[in-house]
């Protein structure tokens, strides 16, 4: 496998809808990691970075989901109207602050 400088971890998660944390696949993250995937590709990134879908990181009652490594960094209440602002971020190892909802200790 191929390294790459960062990876973008997609909750797609799936839960039944009565469930209260909710799910980030009910909250548009498919979608979201279908954008990522063609956003990377538009971009000439996709040996640089790479999107993956994920099962849960426990961060659903948040809105969509993305973990971004090795940063550490996760983003909460994601659209499909941030991808392409995520992307550019992560190609120039910046991190887009307004998504920011949880930073992790980078040891």
């Amino acid at each position: 496998m191929p390294h790459r400088e960062r990876y973008l971890f997609v909750c797609t998660n799936r839960r039944e809808e009565s469930n209260p944390k909710g799910s980030c696949a009910a909250k548009g993250s498919e979608a979201i990691a279908a954008a990522l995937k063609k956003s990377l590709v538009d971009h000439g990134l996709q040996k640089r970075l790479r999107s993956c879908a994920s099962s849960c990181l426990d961060l659903c009652e948040i809105g969509a989901s993305i973990v971004v490594e090795p940063d550490h960094v996760a983003y909460g209440r994601v659209t499909e109207a941030d991808v392409e602002e995520i992307v550019l971020a992560a190609s120039k190892g910046e991190v887009v602050e307004r998504l920011v909802v949880h930073r992790g200790d980078k040891r």
